[in-house]
């Protein structure tokens, strides 16, 4: 059975870097800076921000801009739709050799294992944190289901992909965290080419540590709920 999809063609952002529109892969020529011809990943939890941050990388970098998801779909290099997970299987050995052709490109990602096999290509990770309980309410507000929200909230919680880049880090790849809570998309990203360039990795964000025990009680209790399917306002 075939599936049709959507993709995207364009991205439009507004002076703060906010997201106005995205149809597909991008170029965006009102830069000032060019990084050169290899590849940036942005990765992080799903609802942290990850697309705001690497469409204003790519327009600052003048660099084209692409996420998993959009080459997944648009080359059928998916196995099969997980209907209660809401999301394709992707055929990770497809998919790899693809990436290796996308050079002087920004790619999102919430899956860095991929990447390890192709790092020589890649120039620096941006791993984009989110305060849980604010993500929380984010996921929230998609409408995703009860148990797809606690995997990706427990996710960040314990610094999941964080703890992936630190592979890429370990084979000498800059890696460093941004904290998108709070702030424009636009500063965010320019404070992550400003970390890329000095070449040294940055970590590490623990929410763990970070957040008082209020919050994490707040946490557990309603990660609790929603791993058994209860979706509370």
């Amino acid at each position: 059975m075939s599936t049709k999809v959507k993709v995207a063609t364009y991205v439009v952002v507004d002076r703060d870097g906010y997201l106005l529109s995205a149809r597909g892969h991008i170029w965006l020529d009102t830069v000032e800076t060019y990084w050169g011809s290899v590849l940036i990943v942005v990765a992080g939890t799903p609802g942290t921000g990850k697309s705001l941050l690497g469409v204003n990388l790519s327009r600052m970098l003048k660099r084209k801009f692409t996420t998993i998801s959009w080459i997944v779909l648009e080359k059928g290099l998916w196995l099969h739709y997980d209907a209660a997970r809401r999301s394709f299987v992707i055929d990770d050995r497809a998919i790899i050799e693809t990436l290796r052709k996308y050079t002087d490109y920004i790619v999102e990602t919430h899956w860095l294992e991929l990447f390890e096999s192709i790092a020589d290509s890649i120039e620096g990770v941006v791993v984009t944190r989110c305060n849980p309980v604010i993500l929380l309410e984010r996921l929230k507000r998609r409408g995703w289901p009860a148990r797809k929200i606690a995997e990706n909230v427990e996710a960040e919680l314990t610094s999941v992909i964080a703890g992936e880049a630190r592979a890429l880090a370990e084979k000498g790849i800059p890696v460093v965290e941004i904290d998108t809570t709070h702030g424009r998309p636009s500063s965010n990203a320019a404070l992550a080419i400003d970390m890329l360039r000095k070449g040294e990795s940055s970590c590490c964000i623990d929410w763990l540590t970070i957040l008082d025990e209020k919050k994490l009680e707040f946490l557990l209790e309603s990660l609790a709920r929603l791993s058994s399917g209860v979706n509370t306002a």
